[in-house]
């Protein structure tokens, strides 16, 4: 497990407090708490999802917006695909009502009702709220060795959005004659980003529109879905500290910088891992920039020396010698379990919802759930 220097007594002392006061109340009024139930009453404490429903000023606000709002962190920890799932499951589990805060299942609201208060969750990222405040509160103070980049299919059931292909101008070749003016190369994303200050500004060239991604594993078989990406920068003991979505077709080192400047900003982290898919200078600059030390897969592209290079590499690794940066580098597999978390456990696997909006609100309920949950496993 990778090394951490903690600073986590705020959280210890909860954790304490929680195990102590809160449990034996619980169990005393509603019965033996299970471990999925004891798993979700820790992360709705720490969540204090309440803190940002409550700020929603909007006139005649619905009832049972807080109880709604826990609800839908428990979609997430109970691994439940849709809404009429939630409230299937609320309906006849007395425990987890209860845990929302609901004592009869005549209280439910309806499946449209639901609907509503997520729309309005959504438009107020209240669940990306609560992750930041989160963070801030428990982990701002800790410093990490490893901060891992990568990105993750998230298949929708959406039509996805034409694209107009770009026309192709044919360049003559050799020098341009006197008086001739050749169109200038537009510059990439990166190039666009490096130029820019804040996070906000570089994602704001980015498309979330759902359209068609094709990406290639590492064992070079080709994957092709209608949706968006998840890309995600997470720390030691597999935390996920920024989450952002993406149209499928944006190339994963697209948000590279972004994800770089946000996790930078929350905590303090030693090393970037990232694989051949970020292999730029302009992305390892940026990290050093930050005060991180880079470490990136080399991407050989049509390079025989570099290629035998990373072969040479490979045999060394299998004989059993290493070096320092594939040490290094073999911590980036903290955020490919991440996905798999999300995807697995968390309700990511199947999205039903349409929208960018939604979609990245369900993505970010999950999120919290997962950073919660593995950051209390460094105290408990």
């Amino acid at each position: 497990m990778s090394k951490i220097i903690p600073s986590l007594s705020k959280m210890w002392l909860k954790v304490i407090n929680l195990e102590k006061s809160l449990f034996p109340q619980l169990q005393a009024s509603i019965g033996p708490l299970s471990p999925k139930e004891e798993k979700l009453m820790r992360i709705l404490d720490f969540a204090e999802i309440e803190r940002f429903v409550s700020n929603v000023q909007i006139t005649n606000p619905p009832k049972d917006r807080l109880e709604m709002a826990r609800a839908f962190i428990a979609k997430q920890v109970y691994n439940l695909q849709t809404t009429r799932a939630l409230i299937d499951r609320l309906k006849v589990d007395k425990n987890l009502r209860l845990l929302c805060g609901w004592r009869h299942h005549k209280e439910l609201p309806s499946e449209s009702k639901f609907s509503r208060v997520f729309d309005e969750l959504s438009q107020y990222k209240i669940a990306n709220k609560a992750h930041d405040a989160f963070i801030k509160s428990y982990l701002s103070e800790t410093l990490f060795f490893y901060n891992s980049t990568d990105s993750t299919a998230i298949e929708q059931r959406e039509k996805p959005i034409k694209k107009e292909k770009p026309k192709k101008v044919k360049q003559k070749r050799g020098r341009p004659k006197k008086g001739e003016v050749r169109a200038v190369k537009e510059p990439s994303i990166l190039e666009q980003q490096k130029e820019m200050g804040t996070a906000k500004e570089m994602l704001s060239i980015i498309s979330t529109n759902c359209d068609v991604g094709i990406k290639q594993n590492s064992k070079g078989n080709r994957h092709k879905w209608i949706g968006g990406k998840l890309h995600l920068g997470v720390v030691d003991g597999d935390i996920p500290i920024t989450a952002i979505y993406s149209s499928a077709s944006v190339h994963d080192s697209s948000l590279a910088l972004p994800v770089i400047k946000e996790t930078s900003r929350k905590i303090t982290y030693l090393y970037d891992l990232a694989d051949a898919a970020y292999n730029a200078d302009i992305i390892e600059a940026f990290s050093k920039q930050n005060h991180h030390e880079c470490i990136i897969d080399i991407n050989p592209k049509n390079s025989k020396e570099l290629k035998e290079k990373i072969e040479g590499e490979k045999k060394l690794i299998e004989l059993g010698f290493s070096t320092s940066k594939s040490n290094h580098y073999n911590h980036r597999s903290s955020v490919e379990r991440v996905n798999a978390y999300l995807k697995d456990n968390f309700g990511c696997k199947n999205i039903y919802y349409q929208g960018v909006t939604k979609v990245s609100s369900v993505l970010s309920f999950a999120v919290l759930s997962v950073c919660i949950h593995q950051s209390l496993k460094l105290v408990t």
